[in-house]
């Protein structure tokens, strides 16, 4: 070898397996958190320290060499032993994990912290919580970004662990006052009134549903401010300059005002967003299903005492059990 000195270590190793499962180094810079420079040098490292090519580039793509695909099947046996290691000395300390990470929709964010950390602390050594309006939910937990994600995208069953959560039927905001009639809200009046005030990621559940239901309805909303932010929802909304389809837990921010914005159910049949507990099967033992169960606590008890007073004859939402 031409680093006769060098050693291989978990840090290369991981380096190493996530450029493997990236595909790329600067999808496996983004994921580590490091600049695609030092992705490189560790590669380059690890390939001169084997005396070995592990990575072909094909184009933008990168393609495993034989010596690199039994590389990637012998460091992922020595790394997965590591945190089995790890793990087991940390029971000596009444710890079973060294760390987890939780992705959660900004929807939620705030109002479910304190039942994660509750729950994850005594367990665990260091909890880390995503909420933020970064929607890459289904990449983040395929690649290891995030253990456990609180999500309204899809995940398969067959491949994940899925706790249902709650139903959530969409409801509709607009400025106190612009709807005349309670009972019969007329959708296309509004629209020709006030612009939408959407989520700019077309991919975020909540922004399909809302397009969706008024596609359906031969409703277009053909003017609109987008946003990432819900609660520049709700700053909007306040200040009159539009309407919007949004989630009831929108409620619980601190910058809702029943004073300034009026909540109605949507003309039925309504859009209904389903919120899951997901994570990778058989990695955390009995930990995302009793964390399940203390959200559907937390959510019941918020549905109760501070959405329901606000829903006038809007449907709740409904807390669900394990399928």
């Amino acid at each position: 070898m031409s680093d006769p000195t060098g050693n291989l270590d978990s840090r290369l190793l991981e380096t190493y397996l996530a450029v493997c499962d990236s595909g790329s180094m600067t999808a496996a810079a983004k994921r580590l958190g490091l600049s695609q420079g030092a992705i490189s040098q560790q590669i380059a490292r690890l390939e001169n320290m084997l005396s070995l090519s592990l990575l072909e580039r094909h184009g933008r793509h990168l393609q495993l060499t034989p010596a690199g695909r039994s590389l990637r099947f012998h460091a992922r046996r020595v790394i997965d032993e590591l945190r089995e290691c790890e793990r087991a000395m940390h029971t000596f300390a009444n710890i079973s994990y060294p760390v987890i990470s939780v992705g959660i929709l900004d929807t939620l964010g705030k109002n479910l912290m304190s039942t994660l950390v509750q729950t994850l602390e005594p367990l665990v050594e260091q909890i880390q919580i995503r909420a933020s309006v970064n929607y890459n939910h289904i990449e983040e937990l395929h690649n290891g970004t995030v253990d456990v994600m609180i999500t309204a995208y899809t995940f398969d069953p067959a491949e994940y662990d899925v706790y249902p959560l709650v139903d959530e039927p969409l409801v509709l905001l607009a400025p106190k006052g612009s709807v005349q009639n309670r009972n019969k809200v007329d959708l296309e009046d509004l629209a020709s009134r006030l612009p939408m005030i959407r989520f700019a990621n077309a991919r975020r559940p909540m922004r399909k549903l809302a397009d969706d239901y008024l596609l359906k309805r031969g409703i277009t909303a053909s003017r609109s401010i987008e946003t990432d932010q819900s609660t520049s929802v709700l700053v909007s909304l306040k200040e009159r300059q539009g309407f919007a389809i949004v989630s009831p837990f929108m409620l619980l921010d601190s910058l809702f005002d029943p004073a300034t914005i009026d909540v109605f159910a949507l003309p039925p049949p309504g859009p209904v967003r389903r919120i899951n507990l997901v994570t990778r099967p058989g990695r955390f033992a009995d930990i995302p299903s009793n964390l399940a169960a203390n959200c559907r606590r937390h959510l019941r008890r918020e549905i109760e005492t501070q959405i329901t007073p606000h829903l006038n004859n809007a449907p709740r939402p409904q807390i669900l059990e394990q399928d």
